[in-house]
């Protein structure tokens, strides 16, 4: 989009990639245009009028839950600012006024939805499409361009359209070749990805436990959960390689990656710390080990802090992902495979002959 940008108007909306990366839309005189900039790389896909077939919107529950988890983290960042003094009180009051503005900005832009634009030869997610409040004014003008490149078509033309496409005699030759070029996507049933999910929750729900009582099986098990996270974690990167797994399952698989790793040091530091306050415990594992065990969170404001990012990371991760692995679930039980229909031609009757 470097030269004849009076060419395309930019269309309401844009969408960040995962990490980096950017998507936009564009209208221009006779086609939509998607781009997804990175830096230096910019990618194109066009959508010519005259091509498309239909373009669906539907409305998910996407926003919504990310308004419910963003309600619950300014309440448990609320808590910590309420309760310590100093500087650890002001941290916890700056990191809940950033998730409260967070909270109000996802409430101002409305619900979510997911925008799909659909030709003959592919059906391909308009990214920057992802709130209703965007997605109307912008389907509002693209119905216009989209009429006057087709024009309307009336009752009579649509009576008249056969009710099943012609087949030719070399479509499934033709299917076949193309498919032999790229193979299809593999059918993964995301069991790995439940198990990191839950195990997620799991983690979180024995933070959270610990801000009640303290003892040193709920530590073992937080351990060996934590644990379980880290190889399931590989065991689902390596199963969604080259699956029909969604993107949006994809990326948060890979933010729980780094989320973990980032639990794994954050752990490691504590210990260090702990044992430097504590050097008469050093050089025993187990009395170290009981000792971190029955430190109470309301003890130690470091505690705390590392609890309560092994809570949000359950509350940001777990639960979206296991929502989205239910709705590729639901969705890939509702596409059941088309049976195959046989035509039978009408007997003609054979004209005989009167001798």
């Amino acid at each position: 989009m470097t030269q004849d940008t009076r060419e395309y108007q930019k269309l309401p909306g844009s969408k960040k990639g995962f990490l980096i990366g950017k998507y936009t839309l564009w209208l221009g005189s006779d086609h939509l245009l998607q781009i997804f900039s990175r830096v230096g790389v910019e990618e194109y896909k066009r959508f010519y009028f005259s091509d498309i077939q239909a373009i669906v919107t539907r409305k998910t529950a996407i926003g919504a839950l990310q308004n419910i988890v963003g309600g619950l983290l300014v309440l448990i960042f609320a808590v910590p600012a309420v309760i310590f003094d100093g500087g650890w009180s002001l941290f916890y009051t700056i990191v809940a006024g950033v998730m409260l503005l967070l909270l109000l900005l996802g409430l101002f832009k409305g619900p979510t939805c997911e925008t799909k634009l659909m030709t003959a030869v592919q059906t391909e997610k308009l990214q920057t499409l992802h709130r209703l409040k965007h997605t109307a004014k912008v389907m509002d003008r693209l119905r216009m361009h989209i009429h006057q490149a087709q024009g309307t078509l009336n009752r009579d033309a649509l009576d008249k359209m056969p009710a099943r496409p012609g087949k030719g005699p070399n479509t499934h030759q033709r299917v076949s070749q193309r498919g032999s070029r790229m193979p299809a996507p593999r059918n993964e049933t995301g069991g790995a990805h439940m198990g990191l999910f839950a195990l997620l929750l799991l983690d979180g729900i024995l933070a959270g436990m610990g801000f009640f009582f303290t003892h040193v099986m709920l530590t073992i098990i937080g351990s060996i959960t934590i644990l379980g996270t880290g190889i399931l974690v590989i065991v689902a990167l390596v199963k969604q390689h080259n699956s029909a797994l969604g993107g949006s399952l994809r990326a948060i698989t890979w933010a729980c990656l780094g989320f973990i790793c980032i639990n794994f040091v954050a752990g490691y530091v504590i210990s260090i710390v702990f044992a430097m306050e504590n050097p008469g415990v050093v050089y025993n594992q187990w009395e170290m080990f009981k000792s971190m065990s029955l430190l109470s969170p309301w003890e130690s404001p470091l505690k705390m802090s590392f609890d309560i990012f092994t809570i949000s990371g359950a509350l940001i991760l777990g639960i979206p992902g296991l929502f989205m692995l239910y709705r590729t679930d639901k969705r890939s039980s509702v596409q059941s495979p088309l049976k195959p229909v046989t035509l039978r031609s009408p007997a003609v009757p054979r004209n005989t002959e009167m001798g």
